[in-house]
């Protein structure tokens, strides 16, 4: 048996001045974000609103202050995180540290002076607060199903209160008492569909158009006890609130400008009259800015004993799917892409399955759009096949390998060379490209794959296993199901994160 491997080099991420490096926190901390590169990309100024009880509201207040100034990473946090072998270490703790402030560099502030260069603004106007007392009665109903909408109820009247005051807030923190936090999250419905408060939130606050953060109590107090240390927190905080006021943190260097990457899944839902249907998908497109759209497809019944437990589109379904999203693709770049990339988690069904063949329905949609437009659908799935390394650590992160016989693989987490160590817990699982059609070579997919691992910027991480594409599928769906069908969609990445 012939095993090809490859490494793919670690993707750089572009910051402010077109300056290149692998770590977004080492990035931002010397260079500051993108955006400042190009004056629409950067808001000076954040305008922040709260929503909580009068005590969750001042430690908010606290910790976006907080946020403001340089925030020393603390070791004793860190320190159990880190992998090592006493036996070639001249001086432990000397490289122990300097592993930890790779790993989890300072925090160098969120202000006009600091490399963010952005200001973050709070002010009384911008600021909603509900008593202990309404909490606590929330708290107290009998019914699961009733405290958590009680408190979707509460909670939306104060979002809405800021976000209709003019000027409206850039972003409005929602900082959940533990009152609530407690019993007042989740509940199933009796149609087996689940109620969820952060999720609701999200999806009912979308008609006032200013997203939303939650952020819970124990959180603010760091009584959470999986809680990451606090300048790695203030980097996550910081990297999201400059997103969602419409400011790019980083550019991937190595996307194609042209190139629409686009990811596809699906969920359950209601239709208007109730019934339990399936929604044709939600499709994100991302560009090389990480600037993400996001689309509710129609609804359609799928019968699972007929057809399986896996949904797939129809021809005409797929193609109304793919002209819709690289349709708000051009909104964003004012011109179609040149190259359209697609990634789902299930097969693509063809000709064999003539009511749903959506492999022709993708590239009829795509065609339509833009004839001349290059085109990769690719079939992404964990792989079952792990490579071995020989030493303590597991394969180097951007290891590829094609087994003859077999699909090729990638692994996207692993010992990463930049840290030299492996900065995770559990043995990392390899993706496998399942299913392609296209021409581009399946090393240029992988090494799209790696890069694609690095947009998410929902925090500072140096990436993700998982490809934004994908890595985001999961969770906008989980928002969609809370949307009724009566509910106003917005396509922006921003209300979903």
């Amino acid at each position: 048996m012939k095993i090809l491997t490859r490494y793919i080099e670690e993707p750089q991420l572009e910051f402010n001045g077109h300056f290149l490096h692998v770590d977004k926190k080492t990035g931002l901390s010397e260079y500051g974000p993108f955006g400042r590169t190009e004056v629409e990309l950067h808001p000076t100024q954040i305008r922040v609103g709260i929503v909580g009880t009068r005590s969750t509201v001042e430690m908010c207040d606290r910790w976006i202050d907080e946020c403001r100034s340089f925030i020393e990473t603390d070791k004793s946090a860190k320190r159990q995180r880190v992998r090592f072998r006493p036996d070639e270490l001249f001086n432990e703790d000397a490289i122990v540290d300097a592993l930890l402030k790779g790993l989890s560099p300072d925090f160098v502030g969120m202000s006009a002076n600091s490399t963010f260069a952005t200001e973050v603004i709070t002010a009384q106007r911008w600021r909603s607060t509900f008593t202990d007392r309404e909490a606590t009665l929330i708290a107290d109903l009998p019914s699961e199903v009733q405290r958590v909408e009680k408190a979707s109820d509460l909670l939306c009247d104060h979002i809405q209160r800021i976000a209709t005051t003019s000027p409206s807030p850039n972003v409005i923190f929602v900082a959940i008492p533990e009152t609530i936090h407690k019993g007042s999250t989740v509940a199933q419905l009796p149609n087996n569909q689940w109620l969820n408060l952060r999720r609701g939130l999200k999806a009912r606050s979308m008609k006032w158009g200013v997203p939303i953060q939650v952020i819970w109590e124990d959180v603010l107090t760091g009584k959470r006890a999986s809680l990451q240390d606090k300048a790695t927190r203030a980097w996550n905080t910081a990297t999201a609130l400059y997103y969602k006021a419409n400011g790019i943190p980083w550019r991937g260097h190595g996307l194609e400008q042209d190139t629409c990457y686009v990811g596809v899944t699906f969920y359950q839902a209601e239709s208007a009259d109730g019934k339990p249907v399936m929604r044709s998908g939600v499709a994100q497109a991302f560009d090389y800015l990480g600037q993400g759209v996001v689309l509710r497809g129609d609804p359609f019944e799928w019968d699972v004993e007929e057809h399986g437990r896996t949904p797939h589109l129809s021809r005409d379904a797929a193609s109304k799917l793919m002209q819709r999203t690289l349709a708000e693709y051009r909104k964003i770049s004012r011109l179609p892409p040149k190259r359209v990339v697609v990634h789902k988690s299930s097969r693509f069904w063809g000709t064999e399955h003539p009511q749903f063949n959506e492999l022709e329905g993708f590239f009829h949609g795509i065609e339509s759009v833009n004839p001349e437009a290059s085109v990769d659908l690719i079939t992404l799935a964990e792989s079952k096949i792990r490579l071995a390394r020989v030493g303590q650590y597991p394969p180097v992160r951007g290891t590829f390998a094609l087994i003859e016989g077999g699909t090729p693989i990638i692994y996207t987490h692993g010992f990463t060379p930049y840290f030299n160590t492996y900065p995770g817990t559990h043995v990392p699982v390899p993706w496998t490209i399942l299913e392609k059609h296209g021409d581009s070579d399946v090393l240029q997919i992988a090494a799209e794959l790696m890069a694609l691992t690095k947009m998410n910027v929902n925090n500072a991480e140096f990436s993700d296993g998982t490809p934004i594409t994908l890595a985001f599928a999961e969770r906008v769906s989980e928002v969609l199901k809370q949307v009724g069908p009566e509910m106003p969609v917005r396509s922006e990445y921003s209300f979903y994160m």
